[in-house]
């Protein structure tokens, strides 16, 4: 990536003012989401005169509001309002408005600025209008005019906010972006690379800004080079990010290959031939076939991916496989549990270790999706034993040279026998017809898979009698002494 610009460094410095203020933190933050670059505004060249009021009674009141507003109104620039007392020493407020160009001659070597902003504030029943002329001091004969509506007074703030904008884009229009946008895309659209780019037309030229513009136009992918060109016009600056895309992909092949066709590591890559050639895609590419082969148990395969380029245009992707060897389990253990036998355990995982069918089978092959189903199985074993609170932690997977270590650590809790069963609720039976149906009062040992069938049997009775829709819940309660479950098994038959 490149940064550069045609043009000299700005000569002006650049100056921030911070002032206290009543301001309305809403308003000033509108007025920095409107201009964003203002945190790097240039030294003052603009000076704005108080606002001639227009208004039928309240004018003094309203004078002073307006000034307050225009002082906030400037506040996260780096121009201000000249006082209304000094503005009385060159203008007549009460006569003809706006001033003459002689008059803004005196202002202008007063203050020895370029531009003079003259405005007035009219009332209008309950709306307002403020109308600003812009003089340069260069021209005075040819001003520009901008105006903006308010619905009322109280709107003051809000409509000052948007006029001040539009006159500082004129005055500071060297350092304004005119127009923004790429070139050098022939394949990439335009409008995807320019989402990328938060630097607007009407914003404050900001470096910084656009050194992120152009980071997030990297990111995307496509692209061996981009920089940024800045040229001067009338209107402001023209930001262009040229950028030189990157060849597209003719071929794809694979070399290497034994435990998998070309087809499946091709759909494992997802990526295809006469795409644009995305560095990003191919790391994943290369993650992805990794992930394919480790998956039968080749956790030693190496892939690389090799680029080739017959022409300027094009460039011919290689992914370059060395499988290695199948690693299988060599020892699965058990810590933490104290009531079954690492055998028990191992019985009730699907994971093995490596055994004399391993050539036949995948039996002693390591698969992760395999093992987050076994500390399902173990959870489910032990809930099934009478320990509910039982925590299996994620398998713990050790590479020595050619084998694979497995640690499942296990935290057994408290084991719960059964206490008492009963049943509440909307019953169709007596309570020991109803009991008929149970297993679970049979367990020495909660066992959450006894109770499942129990309401599943009980459910379907239900239905047999109409009652298609029974919900029946079974509610636990553990004892006050914490050694068994007493089980209450609600039901709300629903309608027939």
């Amino acid at each position: 990536m490149n940064y550069c610009r045609k043009t000299t460094p700005l000569s002006r410095i650049i100056k921030q003012s911070y002032r206290q203020s009543s301001f309305p933190l809403a308003l000033l933050v509108s007025f920095c989401l409107i201009f964003p670059g203002f945190a790097t505004a240039v030294e003052q060249n603009t000076t704005f005169l108080p606002l001639k009021i227009n208004s039928p009674s309240n004018q003094t009141a309203i004078a002073e509001q307006a000034d307050t507003a225009l002082n906030d109104a400037l506040l996260p620039t780096s121009f201000s309002m000249m006082d209304r007392a000094e503005a009385k020493t060159y203008l007549n407020y009460s006569g003809t408005w706006p001033p003459t160009p002689a008059t803004l001659k005196k202002i202008a070597a007063a203050t020895g600025l370029d531009y003079v902003a003259a405005g007035s504030l009219t009332v209008i029943g309950e709306q307002i209008s403020i109308d600003y002329k812009v003089f340069d001091l260069l021209s005075p004969a040819t001003p520009k005019y901008y105006s903006r509506q308010g619905e009322s007074i109280e709107n003051m703030a809000g409509t000052l906010i948007e006029v001040v904008r539009d006159v500082i884009s004129y005055t500071e229009r060297d350092f304004m972006i005119a127009s923004i946008g790429p070139k050098g895309n022939a394949r990439i659209d335009s409008g995807a690379i320019s989402r990328k780019i938060k630097t607007k037309s009407g914003d404050f030229y900001n470096p910084a800004t656009l050194r992120e513009d152009l980071k997030a136009i990297f990111k995307m992918g496509y692209f061996e080079n981009v920089r940024i060109e800045v040229e001067e016009s009338a209107e402001g600056k023209i930001v262009t990010f040229e950028v030189t895309e990157k060849p597209i992909i003719r071929k794809i092949e694979y070399s290497g290959l034994d435990a998998f066709t070309e087809e499946e590591l091709a759909e494992a890559a997802n990526i295809g031939p006469n795409t644009i050639l995305n560095s990003n895609k191919v790391n994943n590419g290369v993650a992805a076939i990794k992930a394919l082969y480790k998956s039968k148990g080749y956790y030693n395969t190496k892939v690389t991916a090799q680029l080739s380029y017959p022409d300027e245009e094009h460039t011919e992707l290689r992914y370059v496989v060395e499988e290695g060897d199948k690693i299988y389990i060599k020892e699965i253990k058990f810590i933490g549990n104290t009531s079954f036998t690492g055998g028990d355990l191992e019985d009730v995982i699907e994971s093995s270790e490596k055994n004399w069918l391993s050539w036949l089978t995948d039996g002693g092959l390591m698969k992760q999706q395999m093992l987050a189903q076994d500390v399902a199985r173990l959870g489910s074993f032990y809930n099934n034993q009478g320990f509910l609170e039982v925590k299996i932690g994620e398998p713990k997977v050790d590479q020595v040279d050619e084998w694979l270590y497995i640690t499942f650590a296990i935290e057994e809790g408290p084991r719960y026998r059964v206490g008492t069963v009963s049943f509440s609720g909307d019953l169709i039976e007596d309570q020991q017809t109803m009991r008929s149906f149970l297993s679970i009062q049979n367990e020495e040992f909660i066992n959450r898979q006894v109770l499942r069938e129990d309401i599943l049997r009980i459910t379907d009775f239900y239905s047999e009698n109409g009652f298609a829709f029974a919900d029946v819940r079974p509610r636990t309660k553990k004892s006050a002494t914490g050694a068994r479950v007493d089980v209450d098994i609600k039901i709300n038959k629903g309608e027939l």
